[in-house]
Order: C-alpha cells, then sequence, then structure tokens
C-alpha cells in the first residue's frame, strides 16, 4: 500500500494535475522568512539573514525538478543518470566535513561520518559506483562544480572585511555550504537538456531501478532529518528563524521525494516499458 499511500499525499498536496503550488509556497515561506530578518537586523551583518538566503537558493534546483522532470521522456531513467552526480556531490561536502572535523565541527560531527558511511553505501549498492579513472572523467561535472565551490569560497571569505573568525575555519565552513547548495545543479541540467531535448535515455547498467531509487531517496532523506530536523531543535531557543529554515527545506526535500516516488510508482502513469522496469508488486 506504499504507492497507494505516496500518490494520495502526492495529490494532497499537488493536485491531479501535478502543480508545483505547494512548493513554491515553501520557497515564497523561506523569502519571507529572509525578508523578516533584513527587516529585524538594525545592526547589520545577521548571520541568520545569510543562512535564510542560503536555504532558499538551496530549494531553487528542487523547485525546478518538480517542475520539468515529468516532462522528460523517461523520469526514472533520469533518476538513474543523476542520481550518481547528485549523491557524489554529497559525498564532497560530507568528506571535507570528515577530514576538517578536528579543526572545526560542520553540523554534527559524528552524523557527517554517518552520513558519508552512507553515502558511499547508496553508491556502491545502489548504483554500483566504482571509482576508477572512467567514472572521474565521467563525473568530472562534479568535480567541476566542487571546485567552483571551493574557489568562491576563498574568493567570499577574501572579501569579507568583517570575519572575525580565522581564514581557513570560515573557508571551510563556506565551502561545505556551497558544494551542499549545488549538490542538486547535476540534476537540474541532465533533467533541462533532457526535457529540452527530448531524448530518452538508458538506465545505467548495473543495480535495479528499485534499488537506485530506494538507496537515493533514503539517504537523502535520512540525512537531511539530522542535517535539518536535529538541527532545528537545537538552534530553536537561540535562533527560532534559522530553526524555521531548516524546516521549510527538509518540507521540501520531503515533498520531491514523495512526488518523484509517488509517479515512479503510481501504476497508472506508467506507460510502456516502464512496467517492465518497476517492481510495484513489491510496493502494494
Amino acid at each position: 500500500m506504499l504507492a497507494s499511500a505516496m500518490w494520495q499525499t502526492q495529490e494532497l498536496l499537488h493536485g491531479k494535475n501535478s502543480s508545483v503550488a505547494f512548493p513554491a509556497l515553501l520557497v515564497s515561506l523561506a523569502s519571507i522568512l529572509v525578508v523578516y530578518c533584513h527587516a529585524v537586523d538594525t545592526h547589520g551583518g545577521d548571520p541568520t539573514k545569510t543562512f535564510l538566503a542560503l536555504i532558499v537558493v538551496q530549494m531553487l534546483p528542487l523547485v525546478f525538478l518538480e517542475m520539468k522532470i515529468l516532462s522528460c521522456p523517461d523520469p526514472v531513467s533520469m533518476l538513474s543518470r543523476f542520481g550518481t552526480k547528485v549523491l557524489l556531490m554529497h559525498a564532497g561536502f560530507l568528506a571535507l566535513r570528515v577530514c576538517t572535523w578536528p579543526l572545526l565541527e560542520v553540523g554534527l560531527g559524528m552524523c557527517n561520518l554517518a552520513g558519508l558511511l552512507c553515502v558511499c553505501a547508496a553508491l556502491h549498492w545502489g548504483f554500483c559506483f566504482r571509482l576508477t579513472i572512467a567514472s572521474a572523467y565521467e563525473h568530472r561535472d562534479v568535480g567541476g562544480l566542487t571546485l567552483l565551490a571551493l574557489v568562491a569560497a576563498v574568493g567570499t571569505e577574501l572579501l569579507d572585511f568583517h570575519n572575525v573568525h580565522s581564514m581557513l575555519e570560515s573557508t571551510i565552513f563556506a565551502a561545505s555550504s556551497y558544494v551542499e547548495i549545488l549538490a542538486f545543479v547535476p540534476a537540474v541540467w541532465m533533467v533541462h537538456q533532457t526535457a529540452k531535448k527530448s531524448d530518452v535515455m538508458e538506465i545505467s547498467a548495473g543495480a535495479s531501478v528499485e534499488s537506485q531509487s530506494l538507496c537515493f531517496f533514503a539517504f537523502l532523506v535520512s540525512f537531511y532529518v539530522m542535517e535539518d530536523v536535529v538541527s532545528a531543535f537545537r538552534v530553536y531557543g537561540d535562533e527560532p528563524l534559522a530553526a524555521a529554515g531548516h524546516v521549510v527545506h527538509f518540507l521540501l526535500l520531503l515533498d520531491f521525494a514523495c512526488f518523484l516516488l509517488a509517479h515512479i510508482y503510481n501504476p497508472e502513469k506508467i506507460q510502456g516499458q516502464l512496467l517492465r522496469w518497476l517492481p510495484v508488486s513489491g510496493f502494494v
């Protein structure tokens, strides 16, 4: 009954025409938080305002994916193609956090370590990813985005003349944040190009679509429970606006997961070969 429950939830939030009104509402709420924080910041330089603005930027790719992914000839193959890249982006900033943990703790140290292990497991068993020269070349765009985030972090910290923290610590924190913000950009680019060209992509060889989708969303939802929900509880007393930003971001991510899985596993939406790819019976 899981597939039916997800579809009913998706219809409740998006309607039968898969409207993006709900995710747009969440982005609007996050934007209102930014405006309100700016209005009450009489002294300027409030880090909460910057954090909320980054939350809004991070939410935009998810809204775009909900708008465009169903325009692709085969949404399931898109998940198969961009899933590896999105997980690699997450592995990148989690590895940065773990490696610099003795110097600077970004988020929760143990959660970062657990998240890194989980994303590696999702890549290995869900997408059969192996780190080779060929795979590094195939996913060179991930490396390019990571390098861009690192350069941007160094640049912004060099231009921040009011920074009271050490240059190294600030750069590490900024780089981790920027890579996380860019985590879904490879998915946005691939979906945009595929929807534009109406290309039909083949599912990557290796694991089944069931394993890929379950591993992908199991990692994302569980990681952002720690990243957003737990963090919201931690900072609620001191920074209620930041806590609200965490919650809104998590709701959008959860909506994205339910939205895509509902369309993947809903038999009424699956046509042609898609019926043979998905183990619908396992979700009924």
